[in-house]
């Protein structure tokens, strides 16, 4: 060690002040030898300033004296002395060590006077720099450390101005600390040391004035923080790299349990649109989507509960409200005393993944050129259907399209002119089928359709025939029409097949007996069905025949009135007459007329008809005569329904008072905003509005009262044989509630007189019903109405 340039003796004497030992300084300082010194007494070696009072060692203990130290060559240095009562040697109890410091001005350049004190060893023991400055900027005294941090050796350094250790920029801030340090009495800074071969070394310089006597210096230490500096800049690094990450990062806080934001990102702001300030001190659930991926968010919650790390991917809303899906890596941070105090969270938008992906699994199962569904989606969908027809008994059907002559369309018209024709028959399947239905493209020209829970073959057998009609229409490609047909096979499901390979086969080989019977038809697997099929396609063909032929007819069933007797109405109903056949009831062609659409023109033709009925009845001076028309809700559905019904009444010049339309039930609450609609309408054009088969279906009472309806007609099915137990009570009610909310109560179905005696007791308006009168053509219902014919009251 060099504690180089402080001329600091010291001796060892005993009780009576002689020398025992001395260090290297005390024989550079006074110029003796070892054998000069030793046993010479200490009033020998220094003249006291106050020798006269002859106080002893041990009475200058713990005190600083002034003297001049006696040199071998005769030279006298001034000096300050300090005794303490111990030695250097803990052998030696009783001995006095002796400090010698030479006042200002007297010492030597350079003499090493504490090399054997223990403060050398502690000096050198320091884990930092030491330094004694004086007011010029010199070193006097410092410690290896420093020599190694610098480069240079014990000889270099005094020499040298302590500002050149450091770089030019820092200079200026270096010297004022400097100054600091003597004008307040202490200072701290952080600087590089630069060593002189290249080394630079980070120091935490704190500084403190003192004296040397009467010489102000400044001695400090110096201690490295080259690896907190490396820390700093990684953590400045890593703040830098979360403010700058494209992931959202959250920070929380875990307090009592409970999880609440500290920090966020820039990114978090930007995915999310939360700031800060909009969420510290909120738990990162308030940004979650209601109803989402509860299955995720326990796992998290678990997760947080065991202090464990968790990756989730879940559905967040953003502050604008709308739904992202973001890939969230939760992780602890724990303290120094292990446990948990914060979580990091990084939360990735993957968004447009999922888009991507879901396109992707569209793509995986669906056809590129029509957007159907493709063989593997399909296979799944008929297993599902399978599945649940197998389990709940409820049949589907299977059905295969093969275009007849698509291969001459795209010879003739060209390949882009084909996928015209396949997007457009693609469109046209879609908008004939069921939402929960599906239809396929398995490649070319063939196109499939799974119908699930179908289990009437009538309204199936309805259902195919208009397909094959949608696409076989015409198709307009480049200013030309093409025409499409088809041929199609259909299959039942689990009647034809019980697993999917079965289905899909018998489907097939139906559709290709349609193509043997000369093309553009549809055949069924199972013969049985073909014929019902082909028995319902007749009769359906042979029902527009008789619209157009007008093969129907007309009855009209008396409405009588209960207190008088007397004949005041009468409910149409229509009859086929068909040439081959004979009469045709209305419970078998009304439900194709229905499925096929055909109840439209069907409706229109019933009313024009009795509106002439009623112009004859007017003309015989019968103008309060009301005839009942039933309504089907494709005709309520019709935009100019009311605007056609007006016309119809104007040509022939009836009053709208005079025709009732009769509505059920179920047409009303099928769609209870859209009928109130239509049956306000049908109130301004003052025509009279019933409700048909009260009772049977599901209408609540604040619907009833909202609709503008002037009556309501039992359902004959509660008019029971003798009229006791159920029936009457429910019958009972009716009437009940149709005279409370001001309504008419007309009964149908009545054939026995205990059923017309307890409807007279309880009150009911009207009735009809084979008991009084079967429906009449129009001639009997005029004889009728000459006649003046009444109910016995």
């Amino acid at each position: 060690m060099n504690l180089s340039p402080l001329p600091l003796a010291v001796f060892v004497v005993d009780a009576t002040g002689a020398v025992t030992s001395w260090n290297r300084a005390c024989e550079k300082l006074a110029g003796y030898g070892a054998a000069e010194i030793r046993g010479r007494g200490l009033d020998s070696l220094i003249a006291f300033d106050d020798a006269g009072a002859s106080p002893t060692v041990a009475d200058r203990a713990d005190v600083d004296s002034m003297g001049e130290l006696i040199c071998a060559d005769g030279r006298r240095v001034p000096v300050r002395v300090t005794v303490a009562p111990q030695s250097l040697d803990p052998d030696q109890p009783g001995n006095f060590t002796v400090i010698v410091v030479p006042r200002a001005g007297a010492a030597p350049s350079r003499y090493a006077l504490i090399q054997d004190l223990p403060v050398n060893d502690i000096i050198e023991g320091l884990p930092c720099v030491f330094y004694v400055v004086d007011a010029s900027r010199r070193l006097l005294l410092w410690n290896q450390s420093l020599e190694a941090a610098l480069q240079m050796s014990s000889e270099e350094l005094p020499t040298v101005d302590v500002t050149e250790f450091f770089e030019e920029r820092d200079r200026a801030a270096i010297v004022q600390k400097i100054v600091d340090a003597f004008e307040q009495g202490s200072s701290a800074h952080e600087a590089e040391l630069l060593g002189r071969h290249g080394k630079r070394t980070s120091y935490l310089f704190n500084c403190a004035r003192t004296s040397l006597g009467s010489l102000p210096v400044v001695f400090g230490t110096g201690l490295d923080i080259t690896a907190r500096k490396v820390t700093e800049e990684d953590l400045r690094v890593r703040e830098r790299a979360m403010y700058s990450s494209v992931n959202a990062i959250v920070i929380t806080c875990c307090d009592n349990n409970d999880n609440l934001i500290e920090y966020v990102n820039p990114a978090f702001e930007q995915i999310t649109g939360y700031s800060l300030a909009d969420c510290k001190g909120k738990n990162p659930r308030f940004m979650r989507a209601e109803g989402c991926d509860e299955g995720e968010r326990r796992r998290i919650r678990e997760a947080l509960a065991r202090k464990e790390s968790v990756r989730a991917v879940l559905r967040n809303r953003r502050k604008n409200g709308e739904i992202f899906w973001n890939d969230l890596r939760i992780d602890p941070v724990t303290g120094l005393d292990g446990e948990t105090i914060h979580f990091v969270g990084v939360i990735n938008d993957v968004t447009e993944a999922k888009h991507y992906e879901r396109r992707l699994q569209h793509l995986a199962h669906h056809d590129g050129l029509t957007g159907l569904a493709n063989r593997t989606l399909l296979q799944e969908r008929l297993k599902s259907a399978l599945d649940a027809a197998i389990a709940h008994r409820t049949p589907g059907a299977l059905a295969f399209l093969d275009l007849d002559n698509f291969k001459h369309i795209n010879d003739t018209f060209g390949h882009e002119a084909g996928d015209v024709v396949l997007r457009e028959i693609a469109a046209r399947l879609r908008a004939g089928m069921r939402e929960e239905d599906t239809v396929a493209r398995l490649g070319g020209d063939e196109f499939v359709l799974v119908i699930a829970e179908q289990p009437d073959p009538g309204q199936l057998a309805s259902l195919i025939e208009r397909i094959r009609q949608s696409v076989s229409a015409p198709i307009a490609v480049g200013g030309r029409e093409i025409l499409p047909g088809t041929s199609i096979g259909v299959a039942l499901f689990p009647q034809d097949g019980k697993t999917v390979d079965h289905v899909m086969r018998a489907a097939d080989a139906a559709m290709y007996h349609a193509k043997t019977l000369g093309r553009n038809n549809a055949q069924f697997y199972s013969e049985e069905l073909n014929r019902v099929v082909h028995q319902h396609l007749l009769l359906e063909a042979s029902l527009a025949r008789a619209i157009r032929d007008r093969e129907l007819v007309l009855g009209y069933q008396p409405k009588v009135d209960l207190r008088t007797g007397r004949v005041v109405g009468a409910e149409a109903l229509v009859r086929w007459q068909h040439p081959v056949e004979g009469t045709i009831s209305p419970d078998v062609f009304i439900p194709v007329a229905e499925q096929t659409g055909l109840i439209v023109p069907l409706g229109e033709w019933v009313i024009d008809e009795a509106c002439a009925t009623l112009r004859t009845l007017g003309a015989l001076g019968l103008p309060d005569f009301v005839i009942a028309v039933n309504l089907s809700a494709r005709q309520l559905r019709q935009r100019r329904f009311v605007n056609g019904l007006a016309e119809t009444l104007a040509r022939h010049g009836v009053a709208p008072h005079r025709l009732e339309l009769e509505v059920t039930e179920s047409q009303l609450m099928d769609h209870p905003a859209e009928a109130l609609d239509a049956l306000e309408q049908l109130k301004l054009l003052g025509v009279r509005l019933s409700i048909d088969d009260f009772g049977t279906g599901y209408s609540s009472l604040s619907h009833l009262q909202k609709f503008p309806v002037d009556c309501i007609k039992i359902d004959r099915s509660f008019l029971g044989a003798d009229m006791q137990d159920g029936d009457a009570v429910i019958t009972r009610t009716i009437i009940a509630l149709g005279h409370n909310l001001k309504l008419q109560v007309v009964a149908e179905g009545v054939e026995t007189h205990e059923q017309l005696t307890f409807l007279r007791d309880h009150d009911c308006d009207q009735m009809q019903g084979w008991y009084f009168s079967p429906a009449l053509a129009q001639d009997g219902l005029q004889d009728m109405l000459r006649r003046d014919e009444r109910l016995d009251v």
